[in-house]
C-alpha cells in the first residue's frame, strides 16, 4: 500500500525544478541584483547605532531612539511597495510593473542614502538615511513577486537561489573595512552605488517571461 505522501497531488504534479531554464534565463541572472538590495539594510542592523554615536555624536539614549527610525520607515514603506507593485502590474503589465516599482524604490533609496551621508545636520541626515532604508524595502517585494511570476510552481526554488546571492553577509564586513580605511561617508556612498546598480540591472528582468510554459512547450515538442 502506497503512503499518502507519495501519492499526493502535489508530489505528482511538481517534479524537479527546471534548473536548466532558470540558469540560462537572462531575467533570473539579472534578479541576482538581489545582492545589491540585500546589502544596504544590514548596515542598519549592524552598524547604524555605532555610526550615530561615534560619527554623529549622539548619546547612547539618542542613538537608541534615532536608530529605530530606519525600521519604522521599513514598516511603513514595505507594505506600500507591495501594494504599488501589484497596482503597477495591473496598469502596465508584469514586466513594466515590477520594473517601475524597483526603479522607484532603489533610485530613491540610493539618492537618499548618498544625500544623508553628506548632510551636516544630524536630524536631516538621519531622516534621509531612514527613508533610504524604507525605499529599499519598497522595492524588495518585487524581487519575491517576480520569482512567482517567472515560475509559480517552483517559486520556492527560484527564491532560494536568489536569496543565496544576497549581499547581506558582505555588508557588515565591507562597511567596517571601508569606514576604517576611507571614512564613513565613503562606506555609505558605496552602499548607495550598489543600490543604484540594483535598479539598473532590472532593465534585463522580464517578469512576464513564464519559464514553466517554455518547459511545457519543450517537453511537448
Amino acid at each position: 500500500m502506497e503512503s499518502s505522501s507519495s501519492n499526493s497531488p502535489n508530489r505528482r504534479q511538481h517534479g524537479r525544478p527546471p534548473w536548466g531554464r532558470m540558469l540560462t534565463n537572462v531575467s533570473v541572472w539579472a534578479m541576482l541584483s538581489f545582492f545589491c538590495q540585500g546589502y544596504m539594510p544590514y548596515i542598519y542592523v549592524t552598524w547604524f547605532f555605532i555610526y550615530l554615536v561615534r560619527v554623529r555624536g549622539l548619546t547612547m539614549l539618542q542613538g537608541g531612539f534615532w536608530g529605530s527610525t530606519p525600521f519604522i520607515a521599513i514598516m511603513l514603506l514595505a507594505p506600500l511597495g507591495g501594494w504599488f507593485s501589484d497596482f503597477a502590474v495591473a496598469k502596465f503589465g508584469k514586466r513594466r510593473g515590477r520594473q517601475t516599482t524597483v526603479w522607484i524604490g532603489m533610485r530613491c533609496s540610493a539618492i537618499l542614502l548618498w544625500t544623508g551621508s553628506h548632510m551636516v545636520s544630524n536630524v536631516g541626515a538621519i531622516l534621509m538615511l531612514a527613508l533610504a532604508a524604507g525605499f529599499n524595502f519598497f522595492a524588495a517585494s518585487s524581487w519575491w513577486a517576480t520569482c512567482i511570476d517567472l515560475t509559480p510552481t517552483y517559486s520556492g526554488s527560484l527564491s532560494g537561489l536568489m536569496n543565496t546571492f544576497s549581499g547581506a553577509w558582505l555588508a557588515p564586513i565591507a562597511t567596517a573595512y571601508i569606514a576604517t580605511h576611507f571614512g564613513w561617508t565613503q562606506a555609505l556612498d558605496f552602499a548607495a552605488m550598489l543600490t543604484a546598480i540594483g535598479a539598473i540591472l532590472w532593465i534585463f528582468v522580464d517578469a512576464s517571461d513564464a519559464l514553466e510554459e517554455k518547459t511545457l512547450i519543450s517537453a511537448a515538442g
